[in-house]
């Protein structure tokens, strides 16, 4: 809310500004986003194309334009697909490790459990992926896990961690290359820029048991 009251006070003196990493649709701003909407798709479509449909999710912050928009693509695809989502299959997260851990514990003492879990951001992916050991269960041979972010981190656990990459640097490039415009040149261009994210495999997803 702070935040968002800092951009209104710069539009409405006139002072350039760029948001980044939020889309900001209703005030004449500009903005350098990801296109979050997309990375839930991306990570429903590549869990059902691998033939899972019993699929749970941990959630973002739903407070937030990110945690709300990947969980709003995930089940647009499910959707699309006819795979249900039962209320059990859904833990309303905060991209902190306790909540991917209390999520864990509440999709492993269901009866009918999911054969893969996407959490919206590695740090919970990790964590489900410790909970699944600690339980006797093998990624992927068990269940299949996918996280978002490509944080550096996902290469090191014990399975390399597919992932939904988040452009980061390119979005940064982008965002010094627009400030510099307007602080060398004093030049305001219009840029609404959404970049899309990318489906990174490696060794954390497969298809289910048979």
């Amino acid at each position: 809310i702070t935040e968002r009251k800092q951009v209104e006070e710069a539009v409405e003196l006139g002072v350039p500004c760029l948001v980044i990493n939020n889309k900001v649709e209703d005030l004449d701003v500009n903005y350098i986003a990801i296109d979050n909407l997309l990375g839930g798709e991306i990570a429903a479509d590549y869990l059902i194309s691998l033939g899972h449909t019993k699929i749970a999710i941990v959630t973002g912050n739903l407070a937030t334009q990110a945690g709300l928009q990947r969980f709003e693509g995930f089940k647009n695809i499910l959707a699309k697909r006819k795979i249900p989502l039962p209320e059990g299959y859904v833990y309303k997260g905060d991209y902190s490790r306790r909540s991917a851990r209390i999520a864990a514990e509440q999709f492993f003492q269901l009866k009918e459990l999911p054969t893969a879990i996407f959490a919206c951001s590695d740090d919970m992916a990790l964590e489900l992926m410790a909970v699944s050991n600690e339980k006797g269960l093998q990624v992927p041979k068990d269940i299949s896990i996918i996280g978002f972010d490509d944080n550096p981190a996902c290469l090191y656990s014990p399975v390399a961690l597919t992932t939904i990459k988040q452009p980061l640097f390119l979005m940064a490039e982008e965002a010094v290359r627009s400030l510099n415009t307007i602080i060398t040149k004093q030049i305001v261009t219009k840029k609404k820029v959404v970049l899309p994210p990318e489906l990174i495999v490696r060794e954390s997803c497969s298809s289910p048991k048979k």
